[in-house]
């Protein structure tokens, strides 16, 4: 047996899925809302994560009243990526978007300020 061999004894794979759900307040007279997620899902075959993330979805559509007491629905839309995670290393790409604007300083701006955000944040140090 070649010891520099890893032996995989679990054969369930993992799978990123984008679930994407539909968000409609009140009367829904108002701009179209997506909430798009990013879920990681563990299944022998991108068929069964496929149904997970489906699953997943319906289980997860909701209503509830906002702070004007209007009728808030979450409504499950479908799956619209499935990516197989591979052995991966650190820095390897797992998702990439293009966009297109008609305002790139807007755009870089910001992208600037959710990355200062995020530093920020991880730099909190919480005091209880």
């Amino acid at each position: 047996m070649n010891k520099n061999k890893s032996i995989k004894l679990n054969n369930m794979n993992k799978y990123i899925a984008k679930v994407v759900f539909q968000i409609v307040s009140g009367n829904g007279k108002h701009t179209p809302q997506f909430d798009e997620q990013f879920r990681l899902f563990e299944a022998k075959t991108e068929n069964e994560a496929l149904e997970k993330a489906r699953a997943k979805g319906k289980e997860e559509e909701t209503s509830f009243l906002n702070e004007k007491k209007q009728t808030v629905l979450w409504k499950y839309i479908g799956v619209t990526e499935l990516v197989k995670i591979q052995d991966m290393e650190d820095g390897a790409q797992i998702y990439a978007s293009t966009q297109e604007t008609e305002d790139e300083n807007n755009y870089i701006y910001k992208v600037k300020q959710k990355e200062r955000t995020i530093e920020t944040l991880s730099n909190f140090a919480y005091i209880y």
